[in-house]
């Protein structure tokens, strides 16, 4: 018998035997090497001010701090992806644990439960839920001060104090809110939850190379924590949308949605029951899938299996919300819209902050809002039209529009992008050259393609434009001011006199604020002065302050805002602060 090479060296080695697992790519380490490092981030803060107070934690954090040591080392000297990758399900556990040792140090009875008003009035809403009182529909004027938290304010100088989320947040809250010591964030431990599910789900789903992603995304920021810990119900919709939109271009293949199919339409139906930002996302969602079935099917049959999928997903919605639609009734439609409808004060990282901070106001900011909406369906038209090269970002597109509304907060961009990522890197990249493109004749040409952006965007830049050009309403004038003299400190201001005069064609009931940063202080009463201007009318105010006194900042300018509602308005001057070296009299 002749022995082939392999067994005269002793070698099992069949060409039947599968490869060996290869060295981690360079991608792979450095991702995870950046996931490692983004939880030091704070860390070292962290057990600074729990030094001297819990010795628990800061032993934790220690031990902590040294294990991350170790995966540093280990991440760049493992030699096989499926070590790197035990390595990267290490880091996430340390992120688990940390992110438990950050709550522990944040909560208790000596600590606010929530320092914003999402969480409260989820708090409020659940435990109204529990005791088989309404959600919609209700108001709680005190929970600011009952909390010890700011406020939404409105245009028309009101706050915001009613639930105005979908119903899945107090479903979940409920059965804990009614009975739990007031200090325990309830809104915030679900957050907090959401988000760790998230973490795990997309660990789950991306592939190996990109797994240290999720430990990224979701707690290699400080500012995340923040925004979980007080409660943004924002959160529980992530590892819905998580579910829904993985491999979301093969939903419905064939026709047939398959169990993937169904859960991804009933986690769509739960994330539209968690917050309205999924609202948006339907859309372009149902879309593409319609557009990637067409590619490959008859338009009846990718008509059917898009409708079964919408259907599962609308249905999963009605089913979470029934409760509230009959307790509730007409309140439960409207309260579901009044995030959309509130009128928010102006506030943001967007083109408001042009009529905001750089001009003395606008005298029509409804059209900021107008040129999101037409941003909005610009968008959805260019995406039916270009399915195959936007697709990639289906699911960045529907919250674009956003940078253009009165309140573009960074909340509606950067809390989503674990969806991104996760949609992204799920799909295969094939499919997207797949999806079905309308092409009529008109835009085979080229130049006619290249013209549609522009053309799409003419609406929404003309809104824009209206927003920033429309000339301020009022002609104000600040009459007197009555201040402070503080032993040490910035000086205050106790009262303010203002003359105004409407110069707009429409009537307008102004309400008074102040601010030296981004936020508006209405913290004001009008003790004297008209209700409304009538157009080309004139009035005298006295504006008395409610609380402490207003400090200025001596290192800036303090604003007096004066906002108006329907319509929308912002009038802005900047307070003399120069002339209070001397304490002045109100005449």
């Amino acid at each position: 018998m002749t022995l082939t090479p392999a067994a005269r060296t002793g070698s099992t080695t069949t060409p039947q035997d599968p490869p060996q697992d290869p060295r981690p790519s360079y991608l792979h380490r450095g991702l995870s090497l950046l996931a490692l490092l983004a939880l030091f981030q704070g860390t070292a803060e962290q057990l600074r001010s729990q030094a001297l107070g819990n010795r628990y934690l800061v032993t934790t954090l220690v031990l902590l701090y040294g294990a991350m040591l170790v995966l540093a080392v280990l991440t760049l000297t493992v030699r096989r992806q499926r070590d790197l990758v035990r390595v990267d399900v290490l880091v996430l556990l340390v992120a688990l644990v940390r992110l438990a040792v950050y709550v522990a140090g944040s909560a208790g009875h000596h600590f606010k439960p929530y320092g914003d008003d999402e969480g409260p009035l989820i708090t409020l809403a659940a435990r109204s839920f529990a005791s088989g009182g309404h959600v919609y529909g209700m108001h709680w004027p005190g929970f600011a001060a009952q909390f010890q938290v700011g406020t939404t304010p409105l245009m028309n100088g009101g706050i915001a104090d009613s639930f105005g989320y979908p119903p899945l947040s107090v479903l979940l809250a409920a059965p804990f809110a009614s009975w739990m010591p007031a200090w325990v964030p309830v809104a915030g431990l679900m957050s907090l939850g959401a988000l760790v599910l998230t973490a795990v789900v997309m660990f789950r789903l991306l592939p190996a190379p990109l797994r240290p992603a999720a430990t990224l995304m979701c707690f290699g920021f400080t500012w995340v924590f923040f925004y979980a810990r007080n409660g943004y119900p924002i959160f529980l919709t992530l590892p819905f949308l998580a579910v829904a939109v993985h491999r979301w271009t093969r939903t419905g293949s064939g026709g047939v949605l398959g169990r993937s199919g169904v859960l991804g339409a009933v986690c769509l139906g739960f994330a539209a029951s968690a917050h309205q930002l999924t609202w948006f996302l339907v859309p372009f969602l149902l879309a593409g899938i319609l557009l990637l079935r067409r590619g490959e099917l008859p338009w009846r049959s990718a008509l059917l299996v898009t409708a079964r999928y919408a259907a599962l997903a609308l249905g999963t919605f009605l089913l979470l919300s029934l409760p509230f639609a009959i307790r509730d009734g007409r309140a439960w439609a409207t309260g579901l819209f009044s995030v959309l409808t509130q009128h928010a004060s102006p506030q943001g990282l967007g083109p408001v902050d042009i009529s905001y901070y750089l001009t003395g106001g606008s005298g029509d900011l409804g059209m900021y809002s107008a040129a999101g909406a037409a941003l909005l369906v610009a968008t959805f038209v260019a995406f039916l039209l270009f399915p195959q090269r936007l697709a990639p970002a289906l699911v960045l597109l529907p919250w674009l529009a956003f940078y253009l509304s009165t309140r573009s907060t960074e909340t509606y961009f950067v809390l989503l992008a674990p969806i991104w990522l996760t949609a992204y890197a799920t799909c295969d990249h094939d499919d997207f050259s797949r999806a079905w493109q309308w092409r009529p004749r008109l835009l085979l040409d080229r130049r006619v393609l290249r013209a549609v952006p522009v053309l799409l965007a003419l609406p929404a830049v003309a809104c824009l434009l209206a927003a920033v050009l429309a000339p301020v309403p009022l002609a104000l004038r600040i009459s007197g001011l009555r201040t402070g003299t503080p032993a040490q400190g910035s000086p205050t201001i106790e009262q303010i006199d203002v003359s105004l005069r409407n110069v707009s064609a429409s009537p307008l009931t102004p309400a008074f604020a102040t601010s030296n940063n981004a936020w508006l202080d209405f913290g004001w009463t009008v003790t004297s002065g008209p209700r409304t201007l009538a157009p080309q009318q004139s009035g005298s105010y006295v504006l008395t302050r409610q609380g402490n006194p207003l400090t200025l900042n001596t290192k800036g300018s303090t604003y007096l805002r004066v906002v108006s509602d329907n319509p929308q308005t912002l009038t802005s001057t900047a307070l003399p602060v120069k002339s209070l070296s001397v304490k002045s009299a109100t005449p």
